[in-house]
């Protein structure tokens, strides 16, 4: 798989612009918790036990989910992978909820400890709520009966703004928890953008299903190139570093060989989804598989954002 060095010079763009701007407010700054500072054995110890790195993780995977749901949603309706493409909505759904909820109120189940105190952050997820909320009606009827057009239309012109919510949240609890004596500021930046590649293969899915569907096509094949763009560009920056960005390569041995597996899972469909891209027609096996493909890809990749987020600890 290649690129052309302009769309990759674009592309560097738009992954260096992802730097967190706000990742040098620590918590203690932030207002969210009270601890006194003259011990840094206990304060980091404290900042650990409140789950810094998994807050980072869980709100990156809420921009995931943004996408997975109608990807599943929309493959559902059009009765493809039919079976699994409902068990996948349903489960989204259900994740969805579990860990806005965490985010807000504390799971200990998660590793995350306490409500949520800091006003920002609060309205962070009010904003996600307002914009996710709305939705639950037509990705429940699509559930249940299989939907109509109009209701996947709906999810296609409004998905796009929980997306954008679910960003500022990872925003403001990236800003927020990553203090360095809690998790570096590069460790944080790693997670976001190795947690946005999860999101990334259910964005590739969703527009695979509007293009191939009929649906929202037009503006989904104008997005589609520059989100594979953008997955593969990132996916190598993960794997050999891109200092422009501020990415160094694979930290370990174990991460390395989990984002080869990634690119395997990706070599494994990316043809098909080119031609998708290009404004070719694949038959209904070939939408399953790309949709298959896509959530295996997405699952490793996810195994990968845990690994990055245990070795955030390691230098505690």
């Amino acid at each position: 798989m290649t690129r052309t060095s302009s769309i990759t010079q674009i592309t560097l763009g738009a992954v260096a612009a992802l730097t967190l701007s706000t990742a040098t407010q620590g918590v203690a700054q932030s207002g969210a918790i009270s601890i006194p500072p003259e011990d840094p054995i206990q304060l980091t110890q404290f900042l650990e036990d409140i789950g810094a790195s998994e807050r980072i993780n869980l709100s990156g995977k809420l921009r995931m989910l943004s996408q997975r749901i109608p990807a599943a949603a929309c493959t559902y309706h059009a009765g493809i992978a039919a079976e699994q493409s409902n068990a996948v909505l349903h489960a989204a759904k259900a994740e969805f909820d579990t860990i806005i909820a965490a985010l807000e109120f504390g799971d200990e189940t998660l590793n995350i400890i306490g409500e949520e105190q800091r006003r920002k952050t609060l309205a962070a997820i009010a904003n996600l709520h307002a914009k996710y909320d709305p939705l639950h009606v037509a990705f429940d009827d699509i559930e249940a009966t299989g939907g109509t057009d109009e209701e996947v239309l709906e999810l296609a012109e409004h998905n796009m703004e929980v997306l954008d919510a679910a960003k500022l949240l990872v925003s403001e609890i990236s800003g927020q928890y990553a203090d360095p004596t809690a998790l570096l500021q590069s460790d944080a930046l790693t997670i976001d953008i190795a947690g946005r590649q999860r999101m990334l293969t259910q964005k590739i899915s969703k527009e695979v299903c509007l293009i191939t569907s009929g649906i929202y096509a037009d503006a989904s094949l104008e997005t589609l190139g520059g989100t594979v763009s953008m997955f593969e560009t990132s996916l190598n920056a993960l794997i050999f570093g891109m200092d422009g960005a501020g990415i160094s390569p694979a930290p370990t041995e174990e991460i390395l060989t989990g984002l080869e597996i990634v690119q395997a899972d990706w070599a494994e469909i990316s043809d098909y989804v080119e031609t998708v891209s290009a404004g070719g027609s694949v038959d209904e096996a070939t939408r399953a598989m790309i949709f298959t493909g896509l959530n295996k890809t997405m699952a490793d990749m996810n195994a990968v954002v845990g690994m990055y987020t245990e070795n955030s600890k390691l230098g505690l």
